[in-house]
């Protein structure tokens, strides 16, 4: 099996008066305990007890604070913002094996996730001449396996649909696009702005629930100008983050449930 380094994205600090700070006391919800690990333990647990990945980064802690891994991982400091940490991870894993370009970018907010998943995920990705692939979970499916989960969903010609918490990007498109990604990230609250970067008829397709999958696809075509994949991915655990106490409190009742039954 293919073996694919790892970003994990740990950063962003919850601020007072936002949902997640009295939970947190304003440190990373990565820290959040979850039935005896932290969130982030979780996670790098899943992956590194997986076949597929290989050395991970963990941006936005700087160090282990005390956390136990099943082996060593790399540690960057925050960078401010969702964009900078992700390109600031893949410039450290670039600098660690400057031989490889394929780069898993993973949320340490998805704490349910297991090594089969990862590997499921990394299979699908094959054979690996994409620039980028991600993933959605449609909401029948989320809702299936996390009832009353309150993710917030987008609507599509295809289905309703999350964002799943795991991209595979060929990390030198940071290097000849970082224009493009920072016009995205700045214009997602505006729209026209945002229809400036995809195109008006991707934005009034959006607008109209018309915008099918394969719109996406395109869209991000032109944008990276490297063929990109969308996947409906059939596990929930890969879209089920923590962003709101009370999605922490299911994740956490989710896990001891599993673990007195023996995992299953």
């Amino acid at each position: 099996m293919t073996t694919i380094n790892c970003v994990l994205l740990a950063g962003g600090l919850p601020q007072p008066g936002e949902p997640m700070y009295e939970m947190t006391q304003g440190k990373s919800k990565a820290l959040l305990d979850m039935n005896g690990r932290t969130m982030l333990e979780r996670v790098v647990d899943a992956l590194q007890d997986s076949h597929s990945i290989g050395e991970i980064v963990v941006v936005g802690l700087g160090s282990d604070l005390g956390m136990t891994f099943h082996q060593p991982v790399y540690h960057t400091t925050d960078h401010g913002s969702l964009l900078k940490n992700a390109l600031g991870g893949i410039a450290k894993m670039r600098e660690l094996h400057p031989e490889t370009n394929l780069v898993l970018i993973c949320s340490a907010d998805i704490p349910t996730i297991t090594p089969q998943i990862v590997d499921e995920f990394i299979e699908r990705c094959a054979p690996y001449d994409k620039g980028m692939v991600y993933n959605f979970v449609d909401k029948a499916t989320l809702e299936a396996r996390f009832p009353h989960s309150n993710r917030t969903y987008v609507k599509l010609k295809d289905a309703l649909i999350a964002g799943g918490d795991m991209t595979l990007i060929q990390a030198d498109l940071s290097d000849t696009n970082r224009d493009i990604w920072e016009a995205l990230t700045n214009a997602r609250k505006h729209a026209w702005q945002l229809a400036r970067v995809v195109g008006f008829g991707f934005l009034v397709k959006f607008l109209l629930r018309r915008l099918s999958l394969k719109d996406i696809e395109h869209a991000a075509f032109r944008i990276t100008g490297r063929p990109c994949q969308i996947l409906l991915n059939p596990h929930a655990e890969i879209a089920m983050d923590a962003d709101k106490p009370e999605q922490v409190l299911l994740l956490r009742a989710d896990i001891e449930r599993r673990e007195k039954m023996g995992g299953k």
